[in-house]
């Protein structure tokens, strides 16, 4: 069942001259994790309400979570009569729409994940983080400089100023990831796989290691993948989407009958994609009024990298925020966003900021209607050459479906 009900009241109540705000006390992505713990007898923050999981009986041993990297709610609706898989849990569980968090995009939505906490807590404000107190602007998730070195002055465990959740599940849950990352080995059983050939085979490894209870999550980036590259309406991304969806079949598919009996299956996504226009995606370096206005790293070289090409923090010079402001307003269908209205509206999260939030969050957070804005020219063109992004408001990319089902359910013969 498609809750078509619950999107049109989150459109109503969270959207706004076309732009989709979070949910955060209710139906978003970052109350997936806290409902998960809730199911496997643990309390560790806000749950989605009920009605989220509504017809589906939650009362398991076991809970696999599916994340598909990249699938918005719109491309579950237009290509789940195509791919099996969608097509099943949709008839035969609930698909419940989600906003996601702010940033839409795989840095801050899935460091919420993996810790509970949401980006004004823990300080991934997006794939570009800038931290004052080094000095330098690196890559998140693959904790590198823009040099692809480590970070001097920086240990991974600055990444975030938050802790998996997981640690405070019962002992005797069994917690089992796949993934092709090792970071999560110090709370999980890592299953290591890369290609997507390789994805059915290393999750039915996992489904078929747990002790119960059990929590095996699941993590799948070439639909994402695809998406930045030809964007989601084309044959590659659908292809993609089916590959991904048939290895996930197969590994579910090895499931003795009794296991599949105590097994709720989640299947969801940190954000959707826009797919812009990379003749009109804007190079910020056509800004003169922004070049002379950058803020200054140690170095003496302006700060640019901060955030994404669909959310950009801007860390400007003093007495130069309105200036700039007013020049993007005048050439951008962009919301462009002081530093005090992002606090007072609490775009990142309604909690009380952290610290390191506060010190990494820009003076001003540009994110387009539908266009791609970043710095071309000798820096990072490749950026906007892009069709497929994420990391604004846009409701394709803000609103996720979260699929839930009982794996016999799945399993049974229609």
């Amino acid at each position: 069942m498609l809750r078509s009900d619950l999107e049109d009241q989150l459109r109503d109540r969270s959207e706004d001259d076309g732009y989709l705000f979070p949910a955060y006390d209710s139906f978003c992505f970052a109350n997936v994790p806290h409902t998960v713990a809730s199911i496997l007898g643990a309390e560790t923050g806000r749950t989605l309400p009920d009605e989220a999981l509504a017809g589906v009986e939650t009362d398991v041993e076991n809970v696999l979570v599916v994340l598909i990297d990249g699938l918005g709610l719109n491309r579950w609706k237009s290509e789940r009569d195509d791919v099996p898989l969608l097509k099943r849990l949709t008839e035969r569980g609930t698909v419940t729409p989600l906003t996601s968090v702010y940033p839409s995009e795989t840095a801050a939505a899935m460091t919420t994940y993996h810790t509970g906490a949401l980006p004004a807590e823990h300080g991934v404000i997006g794939w570009n983080v800038y931290e004052p107190t080094v000095g330098t602007s690196f890559l998140a998730l693959p904790f590198v400089d823009k040099d692809g070195n480590p970070p001097a002055g920086l240990e991974p465990g600055d990444v975030a100023d938050a802790e998996p959740w997981v640690v405070d599940l019962e002992r005797d849950v069994d917690v089992h990831y796949v993934t092709g990352y090792p970071e999560h080995e110090a709370y999980a059983t890592n299953h290591e796989y890369e290609s997507l050939e390789d994805l059915g085979s290393t999750l039915e490894g996992a489904l078929d290691a747990p002790a119960s209870p059990s929590y095996t999550f699941a993590y799948v980036p070439h639909v994402d993948v695809a998406a930045h590259q030809h964007g989601t309406t084309a044959e590659q991304y659908r292809e993609a989407l089916a590959q991904a969806c048939a290895q996930l079949e197969d590994a579910l598919a090895t499931v003795d009958r009794d296991t599949a009996e105590e097994t709720l299956v989640l299947v969801t996504a940190d954000h959707g994609h826009v797919d812009t226009d990379p003749d009109r995606n804007v190079d910020l370096t056509e800004f003169d009024v922004l070049e002379e206005s950058l803020e200054r790293g140690p170095d003496g070289d302006p700060i640019r990298y901060a955030g994404s090409p669909r959310n950009v923090h801007l860390h400007l010079r003093e007495g130069t925020v309105e200036r700039v402001r007013d020049a993007l307003r005048g050439r951008l269908d962009a919301r462009v966003v002081r530093r005090e209205t992002v606090l007072e509206k609490r775009l990142f999260g309604d909690c009380e900021p952290s610290t390191t939030f506060g010190r990494r969050l820009g003076d001003l957070v540009v994110s387009h209607r539908e266009l791609g804005v970043w710095y071309g020219g000798d820096y990072e063109p490749e950026e906007l050459e892009l069709v497929g992004m994420h990391g604004g408001l846009n409701p394709a990319e803000m609103l996720v479906p979260l699929a839930a089902c009982r794996l016999s359910a799945l399993q049974a013969s229609a």
